[in-house]
């Protein structure tokens, strides 16, 4: 029998299991519980997270890249600047840097650091604020590259969620490929080679110790630690860098000290066309579209493009000189237009400060180490680079001035140019106008200053006349140099593809190339006389020469020589306007054709880039070219998406719509008989049919042949005859008629002037046997030059300042006739698609200053227009 006692303890012993078990029990279903709850929050967090599991899978946005012919980088294009680099080519120091300032145990933890959590932990309660985070290096690319930087707890939880995926996928170095390509660093720089390049002007291999502490004390606020915005928290943090690198045993106590003490000067970096080379930024910005049009925005700015283009940079600097040196001496010859404003001499030092000022916003840099931003900020004035500057005195001839904290002064050489300002004429270049200061200048006198290589000063003004430029390679269309105004960071509107101007006399030569392909030689005559037009039903134009005067019978090539208007009006009304606006379609002129006769004279505008790209086909034998301006694109592996490997072979597109039905083909080819196809070089007749529908076009069976026809060589849009008598004739104009200051150049030389009625546009289009080149001037408004201003006084030096240097050290070669070139007088030839010889009908019209149209040729073309014999059959003019 048990004892009372033995009964009790066994009692106790059942209550204490069961309590025991219920103790398991409960602890069993919290375990459960947890771990559903862990779960449920894990999948809740996890099912929408992006995937990384290779570095393939890294797609961050990182600038394209613009490069020359020769391979020098000429543009980037970014909305972020980033600069992808492998690890393998990080160098040792900057990982160093960055794991010991930002996550030292980051080669020992899986992605999250419970310990540097608790130490932050820890350091936050007894600062009584946040002052330390625990996120490693892995929680730092999820948080930057997957996630946002809101302040929840559920970015926290996907943040080690994705920290340990990433540290699944990924080993620690392909971690820190991301990282240090990944993070903002302040200054638009993404990434540590965008951060050396912006802050230092440096490859990252090439930073300091000094350099790579300050850029790793940015990452946990890169705004807060910047030098630029910060320097005393930016020094701050370099020095902790420097002293974690100790601890961790990277570099000495001495190696630190020396970094600490280390100067250099920041740079504050601005957008991405900032980067690009300054001569070459309106070419840059024409490929950029030209990429942006066909391609879009995502692939530009983000896919790390690599663009090889055709231009080329000595070529490119001799253009932008060309047009900048120009351009200043056309304004300076106008004279000076006065100060910007004047101040009282009691205000003078109140305006140097306020000059400084915005000198400082304009050229600023840091000079490292400073205390504050004061002190840090320091304006450079630059050689080259025009500043504002109060007039403080006189000395001799020399004015005192002073541009922000530098003081100077303007020498006689530099404002001896200075007359009164004249809109109506031209002056002398670089003559003495003025010897004494006091003349032009008051002390408070607020004037624009240029500073110049020699540490002196010179007067400037910015040039209120705009110009364009643009030189192709005439075998490959291949754009060599393109200007597209004086100033492209003043003025991005680039005038050589954007600007819509009259050609003048500078369209004559396509006039001249249709009638030779239409039976005139160089000995055709016409009667240089007065003439009059009957326009509409009551109208009469009477074209006039310029200058006013006639110089009766004219042989073919002098009219062009010389550039007479009445004789090419006579010959574009016996042509008639129909043929010669094919003819200029063929050529490559995209733009707008009013089928009038003030055609001859370059009444349509047309764009800079087509002038010298039909041009050059004169100067390659009439090979058809487009113009070119990018050869390659690659992605950031190195993947050919483009290549153009023969442009001559496409057909240039227009901008307007283009008829290709078979409806608009059979329109074309209606009310005519058929042509038998082995008559035609089909490739043009091809474009042709696309086109002449569009333009509303009516061409004689014999036309066409004359246009189309298969004398032309495939590839070609003229025979190699016409485009070298084309050349003859352009030749003459240098060699004795409106070109001549381009005999300077001392390399055989062809070219056309051109000048708009009232002198509005000014143009040079020439070549030598391997670079052509066009030159525009005029204002951007619609408004007088000067009067004389022509193309052949003001455009054609431009022109030859550009070719006396791109040229430089070029043998001078000659234009060679075409092979199987007739033989006998050259004057006698017609051009190669001329179906016949020279017509006496052309003589017997000219010599009766173009009544009515003679030549059987033209009757049949005549009939066909339905015109009245008054107007030619061309209607309104």
């Amino acid at each position: 029998m048990q004892s009372p006692l033995l009964n009790r303890m066994l009692m106790v012993v059942g209550d204490g299991m069961r309590v025991i078990k219920f103790l398991l029990s409960f602890v069993a279903c919290i375990i459960v519980f947890v771990t559903v709850a862990f779960l449920g929050v894990y999948f809740f967090f996890a099912r929408d997270l992006p995937d990384i599991k290779t570095l393939e899978d890294y797609r961050p946005p990182v600038i394209s890249e613009v490069f020359a012919d020769d391979g020098t980088k000429i543009a980037e294009f970014w909305t972020e600047c980033r600069i992808f680099i492998p690890y393998e080519k990080i160098p040792r120091k900057v990982v160093e840097a960055f794991v010991d300032a930002e996550d030292s145990r980051f080669f020992e933890h899986k992605g999250v650091d419970m310990r540097s959590i608790a130490r932050a932990f820890v350091a936050n309660l007894q600062a009584g604020e946040i002052k330390q985070g625990g996120s490693t290096i892995t929680q730092q690319i999820t948080r930057s590259l997957l996630l946002s930087r809101e302040r929840k707890v559920s970015r926290k939880v996907k943040e080690a969620i994705l920290a340990t995926r990433l540290e699944r996928y990924l080993d620690k170095e392909t971690i820190l490929t991301l990282y240090l390509n990944q993070i903002y660093l302040g200054n638009r720089a993404y990434g540590v080679v965008a951060a050396a390049r912006n802050y230092f002007k440096k490859p990252l291999s090439e930073l300091t110790l000094g350099q790579t502490a300050l850029l790793a004390g940015m990452p946990t606020a890169p705004t807060n630690f910047s030098p630029i915005n910060n320097p005393a928290e930016a020094r701050a943090r370099q020095q902790h860098v420097l002293g974690r690198m100790v601890e961790e045993g990277h570099i000495t106590e001495e190696e630190a000290a020396r970094a600490a003490e280390e100067k250099f000067e920041i740079y504050i970096a601005g957008t991405d066309k900032e980067f690009d080379d300054p001569d070459a930024a309106y070419f840059s910005e024409h490929v950029r579209r030209l990429v942006k049009e066909k391609y879009g925005d995502e692939f530009l700015y983000h896919r790390g493009l690599k663009i090889y283009t055709t231009v080329n940079v000595k070529m490119q600097r001799d253009a932008a000189r060309a047009v900048r040196l120009g351009l200043e001496s056309l304004d300076r010859r106008k004279g000076w237009r006065g100060p910007l404003e004047h101040v009282p001499e009691s205000q003078v030092a109140a305006k140097a400060r306020e000059i400084a000022r915005e000198i400082e916003s304009q050229d600023t840099v840091i000079r490292w180490p400073a205390r504050n931003l004061a002190e840090a900020r320091v304006a450079k004035i630059k050689p080259g680079s025009s500043y504002s500057a109060v007039v403080t005195g006189f000395s001799g001839q020399d004015a005192l001035i002073q541009a922000g904290e530098t003081q100077g002064a303007i020498p006689h050489s530099g404002y001896m140019w200075a007359r009164p300002y004249s809109k109506f004429s031209f002056g002398a270049d670089n003559y003495n106008y003025v010897s004494d200061p006091h003349r032009i200048f008051k002390v408070g006198d607020v004037v624009t200053v240029r500073l110049k290589d020699d540490g002196a000063f010179e007067l400037y003004q910015e040039p209120e006349l705009q110009s364009a430029l643009v030189a192709m390679d005439p075998r490959t269309g291949y754009i060599k140099a393109m200007m597209g105004g004086y100033d492209f960071a003043r003025s991005e509107f680039n005038r050589a593809t954007q600007a819509l101007r009259q050609p003048g006399s500078s369209f004559k030569p396509f006039a001249y190339s249709a009638a030779l392909d239409k039976g005139y030689t160089y000995n055709t005559t016409i009667v240089d006389e007065p003439v009059a037009y009957k326009v509409g039903r009551t109208d009469v134009w009477s074209p006039k020469n310029y200058g006013g005067k006639f110089n009766g019978p004219t042989p073919f090539m002098n009219a062009i020589k010389f550039s007479r208007n009445i004789p090419t009006v006579k010959i574009v009304y016996d042509i008639g306007t129909h043929y010669l606006a094919a003819y200029q379609r063929k050529m490559g002129i995209t733009t707008q054709i009013d089928k009038y006769l003030s055609m001859a004279l370059g009444a349509n505008a047309v764009y800079l880039l087509e002038m010298v790209q039909a041009y050059s086909m004169f100067d390659n034998g009439g090979e058809r070219i487009r113009a070119v301006a990018i050869t390659r694109i690659e992605d950031n592996k190195g993947n050919v998406i483009e290549s153009i490997h023969a442009p001559k072979t496409e057909i240039a597109e227009t901008d307007a719509p283009l008829a290709s039905s078979e409806n608009d083909r059979r329109a074309f080819a209606a009310d005519r008989p058929k042509i038998d196809p082995g008559e035609l070089n089909a490739e043009l007749f091809e474009e042709a049919e696309r086109t002449t529908e569009r333009d509303g076009l009516s061409l004689t069976d014999l036309e066409i042949k004359t246009l189309y026809g298969s004398e032309i060589p495939k590839g070609h849009v003229i025979t190699p005859q016409t485009a070298y008598l084309m050349t003859r004739l352009l030749k003459g104009v240098v060699d004795g008629g409106t070109g001549t200051r381009i005999l300077a150049l001392g390399k055989p030389a062809a070219g056309k002037t051109g000048t708009t009625n009232d002198e509005t546009d000014a143009w040079f289009i020439g070549f030598v046997p391997d670079l052509s080149a066009g030159v525009w001037v005029g204002y951007d408004e619609i408004r007088k030059i000067a009067p004389g201003a022509t193309g052949g006084s003001i455009a054609a030096p431009i022109f030859l300042e550009f070719m006396k240097n791109a040229t430089e050290g070029w043998a001078a070669k000659e234009f060679k006739p075409p092979e199987n070139f007739p033989g006998g007088d050259i004057a006698t030839l017609a051009g190669g698609s001329a179906l016949f010889g020279s017509r006496p009908g052309i003589e017997e019209m000219m010599m009766r200053g173009g009544s009515d149209r003679a030549g059987e040729f033209f009757e049949e073309d005549f009939e066909q227009y339905g015109g009245d014999s008054e107007t030619g059959g061309h209607g309104d003019l």
